[in-house]
């Protein structure tokens, strides 16, 4: 090739050298710059990061935290597969959207309600909450301990600032065709936010029943507090439930609440709701009641009587170690919890929602 040629040919290659790399340089530094979601963005809030990976559709997989020294990512991964269809109000009158979802690997539910995020997981060693609050990215971190082996772990679900002013009225929220718990708080628990016993007592059953059981069924938990006559009753006796069960025929007549086999009524106590129990319910009937110093399913086993499950039909499983499904009983103090009810339980609960049948109004066959 002449010399001239050689010449030309190696300034070209020069130049497009150049403009290539110039390209390369815009091109990072505009990488660099490049705006980034909330869902992604390392300065982005917990909430934040969960809103916008809600709004931009399901499912949804996000850092919930940005990642910290020593972290690997996938310690704070939250995998979102689906909305719970139905509601949550809470004893504030503020609602709460549920989603079903994986947890650093392990199956959770999420409720999202006003300025708040709670992580609800099954854990081997019981139920484990993580909350975050908007504009802070500080974790509130609780663990409810589930193995009686390990009862210094055991703590209460974490009391709460004053909420605002009650709105006992829940029945301004109700949509009377569908299957919808009434959870009646007691006086004596004013010292728990709903919102807490929510997510530690409820959460967990509420998805379990609607990703198992009734799957695709539209279920609503409406939480009422600080109404007289019915929060406010004396308890601890033989025969508080028939008294209670009165005071609820009062009250849901008041407020045109239909009185069918859809609607269940559950008076969660602090205490023993009768002698030497901590819960009793009708067996496929309207009402219930619960303490919160039972064992942790007790919510679960005393609404399961109310949607037709049976001892008789729990089961003792065997999960690394011994655990009781929700309607075992009675219980034996070295075995854990399952957290979930027998097939043959679910079973009866399924027939049961979809068709009411056995449903018994007034009903006054009681199980523990």
């Amino acid at each position: 090739m002449p010399n001239h040629n050689r010449k030309t040919h190696s300034r070209a290659i020069l130049s497009t050298s150049m403009v290539l790399a110039c390209c390369a340089a815009f091109s990072a530094q505009a990488a660099r710059h490049e705006p980034t979601s909330p869902a992604e963005s390392t300065n982005a809030t917990a909430v934040a990061r969960f809103d916008a990976a809600i709004a931009q559709g399901l499912p949804a997989r996000l850092q919930l935290t940005g990642l910290r020294s020593g972290q690997t990512r996938g310690d704070d991964d939250l995998h979102i597969e689906g909305r719970l269809e139905g509601d949550v109000v809470f004893a504030d009158g503020t609602h709460g959207v549920t989603y079903d979802g994986m947890w650093r690997g392990t199956r959770a539910v999420v409720t999202r309600s006003r300025g708040h995020l709670d992580i609800t997981s099954v854990t081997r060693s019981g139920i484990d909450i993580t909350g975050y609050t908007e504009g802070s990215d500080e974790v509130e971190h609780e663990a409810l301990a589930g193995d009686p082996r390990d009862r210094s772990a055991r703590t209460a679900v974490k009391a709460s600032p004053p909420a605002p002013p009650a709105t006992p009225d829940a029945a301004e929220e109700l949509k009377p065709n569908r299957l919808t718990f009434h959870l009646m708080l007691h006086d004596d628990t004013r010292g728990t936010y709903s919102h807490h016993i929510h997510a530690g007592y409820v959460a967990w059953w509420l998805a379990d029943f609607q990703r198992r059981i009734a799957p695709g069924r539209v279920v609503d938990v409406l939480y009422s507090r600080d109404i007289a006559g019915v929060t406010d009753v004396r308890y601890g006796y033989l025969g508080t439930l028939h008294d209670w069960s009165d005071a609820m025929e009062r009250y849901a007549s008041e407020r045109d609440i239909p009185r069918t086999y859809r609607h269940k009524f559950l008076l969660v106590t602090k205490g023993m709701v009768e002698p030497d129990r901590y819960g009793r319910s009708w067996q496929k009937g309207f009402d219930g009641m619960a303490s919160l110093d039972g064992r942790y399913p007790e919510v679960a086993h005393q609404l399961g009587h109310l949607l037709g499950a049976k001892h008789e039909r729990a089961e003792v499983r065997y999960q690394g170690w011994w655990c009781e499904t929700n309607m075992y009983a009675p219980s034996l103090v070295l075995r854990s919890n399952c957290y979930v009810y027998s097939r043959a339980n679910m079973s009866l609960i399924d027939d049961y929602v979809r068709t009411g049948e056995g449903f018994i109004g007034h009903s006054r066959w009681s199980e523990d």
